[in-house]
């Protein structure tokens, strides 16, 4: 199945749930999608949200706009680039404006001055005083990520081999790298390089553009993720939940009842600007971000001086915008707020001030995806209608297994079956879809978990798999999934596996893995042999839940 496309399925299935809703939009949309007119179907104008059909139009809607492979005559990876470019330029008149702020040649109203003073101070409140035992802090919690560096990419990206790996470093924290890396890291490392600029790269983001990331020198990002978890811990003790997403739905689920409004912000990363870090930070950690951050990025083969402050794959671009975000927030009034990433959720009173403040700042709301009348909002991937769950199916895979592709979009209608059914039932008219999906692949139908377990196999009602019991005194039942062994780097470090162990732990005992879980130091050693093939695997779960009956 290596040369699987899921895009032939993808479409059969969008097709059935045309069928299945039957409203005339989704009979637009299953004409468009049969006719292969897939650019009118992405400039369709939004679902109605006063229309009693809204739940269904806003399924058929949305189900394709994020898929990767739709045939557009579109580069996605220019308009991702001209993006990038476009908010530079968005940066560079806000450093601007705020320049000429500061010396006195432009004058603006008095709130938001008012505004970013208060801001301001409720930052330097958050933050604290950047003292030794912080930075101290910030030393134990420096860290490698899961993603790619300037010297590991592809295959490698395992920790043992970022340990070893050349150590790419910015000239202004260069004069830190021995101190950064300790005394028995530091001796196992010859190799520290210069490195002036970031690269950037494209990653997919939906049908009509990719994402621009910034891939940041090795050494740097080990010292960001650390500055991050620091503001991180200290937007939490002061209210704002940046540690899961759970906050923010709940809000948005309540936001018609509560006199919420939902904001998000166009490219909210990319226009966090030099001047609004400065302006609005204490002196002592703008200083410090500052040092760690990367001034320079390439772009199409050619070095540009950023006029951001951060871009996305900076490790602690997510805690500041939000620090900002959440300052700004609460400057201009709100009470009951919260704020992850550039979700922001505030009361509407507030949105004016706080619309007009964020434009002073460079940041551009998203009239598309915010929402402060009516009855629709969302929120960190909640979609809400009158207080109903109405989240839609995305198709958008790109996987070239058809096994492991056949159970997630099965899975992935199935739970929306059940959020249409108000979580007692499942909603009989995508029935025929579901059964659609787990036809494409047979070993797919041999596989069976209860719905906590995700997408390790397909989600089946206990009474719908009848799963044996586990004999011999274990408790619970054999469940079946699909599952490989995961794909491990042929060339890891045995001496970065033992560098990681003296980190993070001891040799042979637990250590802390790029995800911050905790593991065995056996997981950092060379992997021999190929890895495993997909097959199927016997699960063991001790409780089998049901989603109800097809109803």
């Amino acid at each position: 199945m290596r040369n699987y496309s899921p895009f032939k399925d993808e479409k059969a299935l969008f097709m059935s749930l045309c069928e299945a809703v039957d409203t005339p939009r989704a009979q637009a949309c299953y004409i468009l999608a049969r006719a292969g007119e897939w650019s009118q179907y992405i400039d369709l104008p939004p679902a109605d949200p006063d229309r009693p059909s809204f739940a269904d139009d806003y399924l058929v809607s949305e189900a394709m706009t994020k898929n990767p492979n739709l045939p557009l005559d579109i580069d996605r990876e220019r308009v991702a680039l001209r993006k990038f470019l476009e908010s530079e330029e968005q940066c560079r008149q806000t450093n601007s404006r705020f320049k000429q702020y500061e010396d006195g040649t432009f004058l603006i109203p008095e709130r938001i001055n008012a505004v970013l003073c208060r801001a301001s101070r409720i930052i330097s409140r958050t933050l604290g005083t950047l003292t030794r035992p912080v930075l101290e802090s910030i030393e134990r919690h420096m860290r490698f990520g899961p993603g790619a560096t300037s010297a590991v990419s592809g295959q490698n990206v395992v920790l043992s081999n970022k340990m070893t790996s050349r150590l790419d470093v910015t000239p202004r924290l260069y004069p830190y790298a021995r101190s950064i890396l300790g005394p028995v890291w530091a001796s196992a490392v010859t190799d520290i390089n210069l490195v002036a600029s970031s690269q950037v790269c494209t990653v997919p983001k939906n049908a009509k553009t990719d994402r621009c990331i910034c891939i940041e020198p090795h050494l740097n990002i080990y010292v960001q993720l650390g500055i991050g978890a620091i503001i991180r811990q200290r937007l939490i003790r002061s209210g704002i939940q940046i540690a899961h997403q759970e906050q923010n739905r709940f809000l948005s689920s309540k936001a018609s009842q509560w006199g919420l409004a939902t904001l998000d912000l166009s490219s909210a990363s990319d226009t966090l600007s030099r001047s609004v870090v400065w302006n609005l930070l204490p002196p002592d950690w703008a200083a410090l971000l500052d040092l760690v951050r990367t001034e320079f990025t390439v772009i199409d083969d050619q070095e540009l001086r950023l006029e951001k402050f951060s871009s996305m794959g900076n490790g602690y671009t997510f805690e500041l915008e939000t620090l900002i975000f959440a300052s700004l927030a609460e400057a201009c009034g709100a009470n009951l707020f919260n704020v992850f990433g550039d979700d922001i959720i505030v009361e509407r009173d507030v949105v004016p001030l706080l619309r007009e403040v964020l434009e002073f700042c460079g940041f551009s709301t998203n009239m598309k995806k915010s929402f402060w009348q009516g009855d629709f909002f969302e929120s960190c991937g909640t979609d809400w209608w009158r207080g109903i769950d109405v989240r839609p199916i995305f198709f958008r895979s790109t996987t070239n297994d058809k096994t492991s592709f056949t159970i997630r979009i099965a899975n992935a209608i199935r739970r929306y079956a059940h959020r249409r059914g108000s979580g007692h039932y499942c909603d009989r008219r995508f029935l025929r879809s579901w059964i659609r999906a787990i036809s494409l692949d047979p070993r797919a139908r041999k596989t069976g978990v209860p719905p906590e377990y995700g997408d390790a196999g397909l989600t089946r009602n206990f009474d719908e798999f009848t799963p044996r019991r586990y004999g011999r005194g274990w408790s619970g039942w054999r469940g079946k999934i699909w599952s490989g062994a995961p794909p491990r780097s042929r060339r890891t470090s045995h001496a970065g596996a033992y560098l990681a162990a003296l980190a993070w732990g001891t040799p042979g005992n637990s250590i802390i893995d790029d995800d911050g879980a905790t593991h065995s130091s056996r997981l950092f050693e060379p992997v021999r042999g190929d890895p495993g093939r997909p097959a199927l695997r016997t699960l063991h779960a001790f409780t089998w839940s049901d989603l109800g009956p097809w109803a």
